[in-house]
């Protein structure tokens, strides 16, 4: 089986999921870590109070430390998160046309308050009714 896109993780033991994820499309936006330089306005593939799977790429580094905001819809102010990217899906230069779902970032969320992680869970309740 040919492989369509390169996958580039760090540390496995540290990307073990111990939130299920769920697929659902919520618009989110990754900063880099002082917020200065947007890298990349995007939807979730997935999502769970422990991290998310964006639709896109960009230039980031895993290991890079990041800021992102979930939308929490039109009236409200986005939830702003520190994060950590874990792991790149980008197709290899030998397949330009891999299909649009191998194209991501992945992130892990960081230092959650009981607050950050019950408004994101609400924020998954609603994307998935």
């Amino acid at each position: 089986m040919q492989r369509t896109h390169s996958e580039i993780s760090a540390d496995p033991a540290q990307d073990r999921r111990h939130r299920p994820r769920v697929t659902v499309a919520v618009p989110f936006r990754l900063y880099d870590d002082s917020r200065a330089r947007l890298l990349l306005h995007a939807r979730t593939l997935d999502l769970s109070t422990g991290g998310a799977l964006l639709h896109g790429v960009c230039k980031v580094e895993v290991g890079s430390p990041v800021r992102v905001e979930i939308s929490r819809g039109p009236a409200r102010n986005p939830l702003a998160l520190g994060a950590i990217v874990v792991r790149i899906h980008a197709p290899l230069p030998s397949t330009p046309h891999a299909t649009p779902g191998n194209h991501g970032v992945a992130v892990r969320f960081n230092d959650l308050s009981p607050i950050d992680e019950t408004v994101l869970a609400g924020i998954i309740q609603e994307a998935r009714a």
